[in-house]
């Protein structure tokens, strides 16, 4: 229930969004010729039938457009208001767009990404079982001994760790493991980790763009469009360990007090002395134990870096068409069976309810669901025709300026929409602009928009959510204004090297 003094701002915000929503669906109309034909074609082809614009602008479909961003605008605004009311705002705005027969149930259950919620829930198990192992542990101690109890050091070297990991085995393994080892930190040394936390997320998305594997958006893209996995190390590699370098030096500024204050707290001393007490507390057992975990997490990074491989010999033992995405979801419970021989299989019960955050899992699903009914509905059709139009002037179309809004445009829906399906939206767009002359660099401002702007905000991910929902879990509340004190400086100046990095080579 909101509580007294917000209910009126909630109602009076949720208000006026409503009306702006319809009026805003109302007053855009997408012709069916040029651009918005392909647009609109594109839309008709996720409908399963329409052959011109009347559909699209039809009051039926403005009212279900209306609804859609409507319902998903509230939640984004209540979110805001509290982040306590997102589970509660979420599942309001998908009841009410079933309920009201905006979008049939059948359809928006079918828009949930699935085997990305199979992994979530398999990857926050196996991380608590690791963690009961002391794993992430063992690493907190080995990256403070590394740091030599220099904070700037320990921010490279979290920020490191998590971009390889994301390029690697992608956003959501990243930043789970990386945030287990930042709580060990915390619970070793008792110092604020929440910029850590900001810092890893942001360095997790970063590091998410260089390969197809990192994040759904390169994957969707690089089959899309066709971009090949040496395209991504020429175009989007370099750009990613730009920005990693940004991060890095950005951060010792925009949290300079913070890291003053750590670095008063964690002497060479104190963490040689951490050191030894842990080394001295681990019995023969849990030695072995955490030997165990350590090559329980190699092998589980291994398998998730040789995915599309493994993919193919299990196609082939089978006899029956694997997909790579789908075999991944599966992959954590793999290496959770095998644990059990450490764990206790009486035991996974109890990874299960305790490893998992629930909360987030339910919010992930609904955040999916009301990004599909924008796509259903039309609305995010709309906003692609508007990209277009305000790049072009007397039937000429500037393609550099048409680059950089169509990458603003998706950093800024991405900072507070699913990114895939902003990604899924706009992708005819791009289509467009190459069929008209455009350059491939279309989709590369996709990609760099949609993956960057991401780290805006605590919804702009699925590595913001689970680190969010993860930190919490741990009672450590991570709001608005401690991540945009960070993040919204860091990821603007992250844009506008993308920018200017799209315009200079992606374009050639």
């Amino acid at each position: 229930m909101v509580p007294t003094d917000n209910a009126s701002k909630a109602v009076l915000v949720s208000a006026v969004i409503m009306m702006l929503s319809f009026a805003a669906m109302a007053l855009i109309k997408i012709p069916y010729e040029g651009v918005g034909k392909s647009i609109i074609d594109s839309w008709c082809s996720v409908r399963a039938g329409c052959s011109d614009a009347a559909t699209i602008n039809s009051w039926r479909s403005i009212v279900e457009q209306g609804a859609s961003l409507g319902f998903f605008l509230t939640v984004i605004a209540l979110t805001v208001i509290s982040m306590d009311y997102r589970y509660y705002a979420s599942l309001l705005g998908v009841s009410a767009l079933v309920f009201l027969g905006v979008i049939s149930p059948q359809l928006i259950i079918g828009g949930v990404e699935w085997d990305l919620i199979l992994f979530l829930i398999g990857t926050m198990a196996l991380a608590y079982i690791l963690r009961s192992f002391r794993v992430f542990e063992y690493l907190a101690i080995k990256v403070l001994e590394a740091s030599r109890g220099r904070p700037v050091i320990l921010v490279a070297l979290l920020s490191l760790l998590s971009w390889f990991l994301s390029l690697a085995v992608g956003e959501v393994a990243s930043i789970t493991y990386v945030a287990m080892l930042i709580f060990d930190i915390y619970r070793l040394t008792n110092v604020d980790i929440k910029p850590l936390i900001i810092l890893s997320v942001l360095a997790t998305n970063t590091g998410s763009v260089a390969l197809p594997v990192g994040n759904p958006i390169g994957i969707y893209l690089a089959f899309t469009a066709n971009l090949s996995v040496s395209a991504f190390i020429l175009r989007a590699l370099p750009l990613s360990l730009l920005n990693l370098a940004v991060l890095i030096v950005l951060f010792p500024l925009l949290a300079r007090n913070y890291l003053s204050e750590f670095e008063g707290r964690l002497s060479q001393d104190k963490i040689s002395k951490l050191a030894a007490a842990f080394y001295t507390s681990l019995s023969g057992r849990e030695y072995h134990r955490v030997r165990g975990g350590l090559v329980l997490l190699l092998v589980f990074l291994v398998l998730v870096g040789v995915n599309d491989q493994l993919a193919g010999l299990v196609s082939k033992l089978g006899g029956i068409q694997v997909g790579s995405h789908a075999l991944l979801a599966f992959t954590p419970y793999l290496i959770i069976v095998v644990s059990g021989t450490l764990f206790g299989a009486s035991k996974m019960g109890e990874a299960l309810e305790k490893g998992v955050e629930w909360p987030s899992i339910i919010f992930f699903i609904a955040l999916f669901m009301l990004g599909y009914s924008l796509l259903w509905s039309g609305t995010a059709s709309k906003l692609a025709y508007l990209t277009v139009l305000t790049s072009s002037w007397s039937g000429y179309v500037s393609f550099p300026l048409l680059y950089s809004i169509l990458l603003i445009l998706s950093a800024a829906l991405s900072s507070v929409l699913d990114n895939l399906s902003v990604i899924v939206a706009l992708t005819p767009v791009a289509q467009t602009i190459v069929s008209i002359g455009g350059a491939t660099a279309a989709y590369w401002a996709l990609l760099y928009g949609g993956v960057f702007g991401g780290n805006y905000t605590p919804i702009g991910s699925s590595a913001n959510i689970v680190a969010v929902g993860l930190a919490e879990k741990n009672r450590i509340r991570i709001g608005w204004g401690e991540w945009l004190k960070i993040a919204l400086v860091a990821t603007s100046v992250e844009i506008l090297v993308a920018i200017a990095w799209t315009l200079t080579v992606a374009v050639s």
